[in-house]
């Protein structure tokens, strides 16, 4: 049961005290919140007979909140780590090419390419994501924690959201 395993898990950093009981508690889903994924898809206009996007909304399943949290964790480090090379918004493209523009690098032979990646969620493989992960952790933390989470800590995080999301 992925309450179970939820509840389970924000126990266990509480005895750790790598969270409050507070915190627990807010992170912890309601029972009547919580609702099971359901498909539907997106259609792809400019593609012949215009197939579908598969998408799971799972918005309300039991590790979102520890997504959202384990995200707000992680994001303001990747994104310091990572801000050459990453847009934050459709502004900060905006910004960057004028940049790029100013620094002389646009010429008549830039080319701008652009990607439709299929399935990229199940391309990664798991435990690729994982290790890379955890390199990413002990790389970017600070005396073996980033806040008051152990890289264990973070681990145990992110591998009960795949464990327990849709594709798993």
């Amino acid at each position: 049961d992925n309450l179970h395993t939820v509840q389970t898990l924000f126990d266990y950093l509480v005895t750790k005290k790598a969270l409050t009981k507070k915190q627990s508690n807010r992170l912890i889903p309601k029972l009547n919140n919580l609702e099971l994924g359901h498909y539907h898809g997106i259609p792809k206009p400019y593609k012949p007979e215009t197939p579908l996007r598969p998408i799971v909304a799972s918005i309300h399943a039991p590790a979102t909140l520890v997504s959202k949290f384990l995200n707000d964790i992680l994001a303001p480090i990747y994104l310091k780590v990572t801000r050459k090379y990453t847009f934050v918004n459709d502004i900060d493209v905006i910004r960057q090419l004028e940049k790029y523009v100013a620094d002389g690098y646009f010429t008549s032979r830039t080319k701008f390419i652009t990607i439709d990646v299929e399935n990229l969620y199940t391309m990664i493989p798991r435990d690729g994501a994982l290790t890379a992960l955890a390199r990413f952790c002990v790389k970017y933390c600070y005396q073996g924690k980033i806040g008051t989470f152990t890289v264990d800590h973070i681990m145990k995080m992110a591998r009960l959201i795949l464990d327990t999301n849709c594709f798993a």
